[in-house]
Formats: structure tokens, sequence, C-alpha cells
């Protein structure tokens, strides 16, 4: 089994484009924006956590809507609505950087602004991905994707703060916006026909279709399993990307912008040795790896917060080396999350059931928020601590009390035949838009 294999099919290789030229924009983002609040506030970082959590709202009020809609219509038109939306947001606030003229609330209304579009992309990607591929090759995909993120968070991070340092804040951006120029480019080359629509049409019957959703997804104990453990991982573990990193390399180990991209590469290079092992691997018994894996990455925010005292410049360098583990660990989660519910889902409720962890962002929003507050309060690195411990907790509980989630176990990759009927169908079809290799 090769560790690119998903790579063979030509509509998967665009939208692993779109996702890299995205990542490199998104990453670049994580570096840019959180300095650009501390900028403003004077290193607030109450308000740091705020403007994180202000995409909460619309993923709120319109997160779970956004797999009906994935379920409802054609999935590559939702994707390119929500390509372009980004690219004029991220010209939009480039331009507003470029000319000094940025203030503290359009921050709050640009972020309000992309929650509400980019709710609607990660339904729609990853619903996408099973009528592309054969079913085997699902978990390949998405250890395939996180590699893309990872290498991007190497690149993007790193670029992104030696930018914001040497050529300003204003160079940051303007790059974010090249790359939401190229994702939507990339995104335009899909040819992927149109599922049929799983009810009836009009805001009744996708009503219907929500209620179901809802009702299939909590009903069902493994996918009900990986949102317990989802809601603390993004909660309590990946809050430290967006609040936790940015006040440790400012206030706690003192390593400036370019520090700070730094040690996100650092997360991503641990992350994609995971990710292209995943990718080789294939595991199956994706509900034992979850759980222990949150609680590992628990450990080691524990781990990385406390070292952070150490005297010298140990205090510096072992936290850096920690912080590779936590991103080796934080990619296991995020590809093989997806990959289950993309097993465990019906083809007609894939939409609806992704949206459900798509919630990530507004769980993680809220998190950053709690975290800020938290830390100005008590301190940076004793929050990260006790964030990590919730996390450490929380995992060996999932996988101690939620055994049906702990023995679900995936289609093996030497085992095609499992494949669903979807894929079967799609892998004997001879269109660009078919499963089926170049």
């Amino acid at each position: 089994m090769s560790t690119f294999e998903s790579l063979k099919y030509r509509n998967f290789r665009w939208l692993w484009l779109g996702q890299t030229t995205h990542a490199l924009a998104l990453w670049a983002q994580i570096i840019a924006l959180p300095l650009l609040v501390l900028e403003i506030t004077g290193n607030d970082p109450a308000q740091l956590g705020a403007v994180i959590a202000v995409r909460v709202v619309p993923t709120l009020l319109l997160g779970l809507w956004a797999g009906v809609v994935a379920d409802w219509f054609n999935r590559r038109t939702i994707l390119l609505i929500t390509k372009w939306s980004n690219l004029f947001l991220s010209i939009f606030i480039a331009v507003l950087v470029a000319f000094g003229w940025v203030e503290l609330w359009h921050l709050y209304v640009w972020q309000a602004l992309r929650g509400a579009s980019q709710v609607f992309d990660q339904p729609a990607r990853y619903s996408m991905i099973p009528s592309i591929l054969p079913d085997h090759l699902v978990t390949n995909a998405m250890a395939l994707l996180s590699s893309t993120q990872n290498i991007m968070r190497i690149v993007g991070a790193a670029g992104a703060g030696l930018i914001a340092e040497y050529f300003g804040l204003s160079g940051a951006f303007i790059v974010i916006a090249v790359m939401a120029a190229l994702s939507t480019a990339t995104t335009h080359m899909l040819r992927v026909e149109t599922h049929k629509r799983p009810g009836k049409a009009g805001l009744r019957g996708m009503a219907a279709g929500l209620a179901e959703g809802a009702r299939f997804t909590v009903g069902h104990s493994t996918i009900r399993g990986v949102l317990i453990i989802s809601l603390i991982y993004f909660t309590f573990g990946m809050s430290y990307m967006q609040v936790f990193v940015p006040l440790f390399a400012v206030e706690v180990l003192d390593i400036g912008r370019s520090g700070l991209g730094f040690m996100l590469a650092l997360t991503g290079a641990g992350a994609l040795v995971t990710a292209l092992t995943i990718a080789k691997t294939q595991p199956v018994r994706l509900g034992v790896i979850l759980p222990l894996g949150v609680a590992a990455m628990g450990i080691a925010l524990f781990v990385f917060s406390l070292t952070s005292y150490l005297p010298g410049v140990a205090g510096i360098i072992v936290p850096l080396v920690v912080i590779v583990v936590v991103g080796a660990l934080q990619t296991t989660f995020m590809s093989l999350s997806r990959a289950l519910l993309l097993h465990a889902a019906p083809p007609e409720m894939r939409g609806r059931v992704l949206a459900f962890i798509s919630l990530d962002r507004a769980m993680m929003a809220a998190g950053g928020a709690v975290g800020g507050v938290l830390a100005a309060w008590q301190g940076v690195q004793l929050t990260q601590m006790v964030f990590g411990l919730i996390c450490a907790i929380g995992g060996i509980s999932v996988f101690i009390f939620l055994g049906d989630l702990r023995r679900y176990v995936t289609p093996r990759p030497d085992e095609p035949a499992a494949a669903g009927p979807e894929s079967a169908r799609a892998a004997g079809a001879s269109e660009v838009t078919s499963a089926s290799p170049d």
C-alpha cells in the first residue's frame, strides 16, 4: 500500500492541492492574527481569547445546518462559495492592515464573517472524499490531508513569523490573501458529479433532514463517542494553538514573533511524521487510538507548560522539544476522527454527521476564550497545565467507559472488497468524476 495511494485519483489531487493552499493561509493567519490583536491591545490575553471566540457565534448558529446543506446541494458549488468568500475577506483585511486602518472592532467583524463562511467548508469537503475514492482509501486520504496541514504549518507558521518580524504584519496578511486566491483556483478544477438529495427539497425538508441527522448521530454509540472525545480535545487541547502558544512565545519564553512561528513549525514537524505514518500503515483500531491519543496529548501539554519553569536556557529548549510531541499527537486525532466518522456514517448522512465534528472551531474558540480569561487571572503556565490535565483525564475516561467506541474497527486497507456500495459504483465509473486512478 503506497503512502500516497489516494493521489493517483485526479479529483483527490485537486482537493488536496486546494487544501494545501488553504492550509498555508490558515497557518499564516494563526500566526498573524494573535500578533495583531496583541499589538493593538498591548498584550491583553482576554481580548485575544475574545477575538478567537467570535467565531463561536456563526458556527453555533449555522454549523449543523452546514451538514444539511452538504447533503442537499452540490458539494463542489458549496466549496467554491466558501473559497470566494474567504478570498474577498482576506483581501479586505490585508488592505486594512497594509494602510494602517485596522482597529480591534474590524477583527471582531472579520472573524464573525469568516466563521459564517468557513462553517460550510468542512462538511462539504470531507463528505466528498468517499465519493471520489474507494472506501479502503478513506483513512489514507484523511492522513494525506493532515500531512498537508502539517507541511503548511511548518512553512506557513515559520514563514509568517519571519515575514511579520521583518516585513510587518501587513506582509503576512498579503500572503494570506494570495494563498486564498490559489485555493479558489484549484477548487475550480474539481469535476465531481452531484449526489442524490436524501430528502425533500425546501426548508421544511431540510429541517426534517436536520432532525433526522441529529437523531442518528446521537443514537449511534460509536459516533456519539467520537463527538464526546472531540468536545474534550477541541475545547481543552486545541486552545493551545491559538491562545497559549502566542502567549508563551511573547510573555513566558520571550522569543518574539519569529519564535512563535518557529514553535508552531516544530509542532508541524512532529505532526507531519505522524500523518505520513498513518497514511502508510492505515490503522484500523481507531476507537482505541483516539481517546488514548487525547490523553497522551494532555500529558504532553502539561509537561510543556511545566518545563517552562526550568531555569535558564533549559526553560526554552525543553518546552520546544516537548511541543514537537504535542504536534505529533494532535494530528493523530485530527485525521483519524474524521476517517472514523466517514466509515461509520451511511453515505446519505455524511454531511450531517461531519457537521457535528465541524463544530471544532466553535469548541476551540470557546476553550480559547476561557483560556484567555483564566490566563489573565491565574497565569499562562498554570492555565495550560490545568487544560492538559482535563484532556488526560477525559481521554482515559472515554477509553474506559465507552466500550462501543473502543471496539470499533474500520475496513482494513488490504480488503478493498469491503468497500461500500457508493465506492463500488464510483470505482466502476469511467468519467473523470469516477474513483478510478489515472
